[in-house]
């Protein structure tokens, strides 16, 4: 067996630990998967449960350097094959060493379509030091200036074990439900979503509106007290989802996400695929990889960032076109099926790791 040395940042709740977890998961059994992290969370026991052994070393505060020297003696003692790393602080660590043991390495770390502010240094010389670096967009790839020859785009994926596509359980003659499920950090645009829910309801004011926000995050107080009256009123709700948001979706009529264009450019949005496999049409602002995930008029509808009016304009559209607005996630789920799929994750990264392999 070929020996994949897995290597994260965290493996806490978020899109790219998810993606991690899916892969070592579906992996076919000749590539023998470990995974080592800097930090724990909910993904580790789940990776933990479909075999994998995962080391988690945690620092102790910020400058310590015991976790990194403990990566270093793990790559000499095991001699990994191939060397997939999944997040900044670890492929900058890792890098030089694999260069200088000769160990293929790939820095998978570019899950978004932009350039951070901060970190931009050590991450360009970790890039630089790869042999291939997978990216989950192509707005990534172009954002860092990664050419064809080193880059490869491998798509994000779904869980077939998580939802059937064809489940449904909107009730019928309730309210048009939207629903924005995304970490409630600055970088989530939630204030143009409650925005939103204000316009729709003040220009519909007949019809029966809902919109549920799911997440958690640092803004997630500073957000309900903003939305007190729609709240009091029963439009807005919060929900912490947790792990899985699937029970939400599949009782809801749009799946919105709104990106702040300041802080955030999105790679491939695990959200927007969510909705998609849920059989939801998306409204999303134009940030990122999100123009390769939805295509506009079919699947959904890409709205201007920070726009709160267009994308009430669009959920109003999707209200009151009900036939339409079904035929769109019907289009996104086919599309989904064929673009978005574990298979084609798993596959696609083989096919990298063969390439440094040979």
């Amino acid at each position: 067996m070929t020996k994949v040395l897995y290597l994260a940042d965290t493996l806490r709740n978020g899109g790219a630990e998810r993606q991690l977890a899916l892969l070592v998961k579906y992996l076919p059994p000749e590539w023998n998967r470990r995974v080592w992290s800097l930090g724990g969370g909910s993904f580790a026991e789940l990776i933990r449960a479909s075999g994998v052994p995962v080391e988690v070393h945690e620092r102790s505060w910020r400058y310590d350097l015991a976790p990194i020297l403990d990566l270093w003696q793990t790559l000499i003692r095991r001699r990994p094959a191939i060397v997939h790393s999944w997040g900044w602080v670890s492929s900058a660590a890792a890098g030089p060493l694999c260069r200088l043991l000769g160990i293929p390495w790939i820095d998978g770390s570019i899950r978004v379509g932009w350039v951070p502010r901060e970190h931009v240094f050590r991450a360009r010389s970790a890039l630089a030091l790869a042999d291939r670096v997978i990216a989950n967009s192509r707005a990534g790839l172009e954002a860092w200036g990664i050419p064809g020859s080193k880059g490869r785009v491998v798509y994000n994926g779904v869980d077939p074990e998580r939802l059937s596509p064809s489940t449904r359980s909107r009730p019928a003659g309730g309210p048009f439900t939207v629903v924005m499920a995304a970490r409630m950090s600055p970088v989530k645009d939630f204030a143009a979503f409650l925005q939103a829910a204000r316009l729709v309801t003040a220009q519909n004011s007949g019809q029966p509106w809902r919109f549920l926000a799911l997440g958690a995050g640092p803004g997630r107080t500073a957000l309900i007290e903003s939305a007190s009256d729609l709240i009091e009123k029963g439009i807005v709700s919060f929900v912490d989802a947790g792990l899985e948001v699937f029970p939400y979706l599949q009782a809801a009529d749009a799946g919105v996400l709104m990106t702040n264009p300041d802080l955030l450019a999105e790679g491939c949005s695990n959200t927007i695929l969510e909705y998609m496999v849920s059989g939801l049409p998306v409204v999303c602002s134009d940030s990122g990889g999100n123009r390769e995930v939805v295509t506009e008029g079919k699947t959904g509808f890409i709205v201007p960032t920070l726009d709160a009016s267009a994308l009430a304009d669009r959920l109003i559209w999707l209200q009151q076109h009900p036939e339409a607005a079904a035929e769109m996630g019907r289009a996104g789920s086919q599309r989904l099926l064929k673009e978005f799929t574990v298979q084609n994750l798993v596959r696609n990264t083989v096919s990298v790791y063969e390439e440094l392999v040979r």
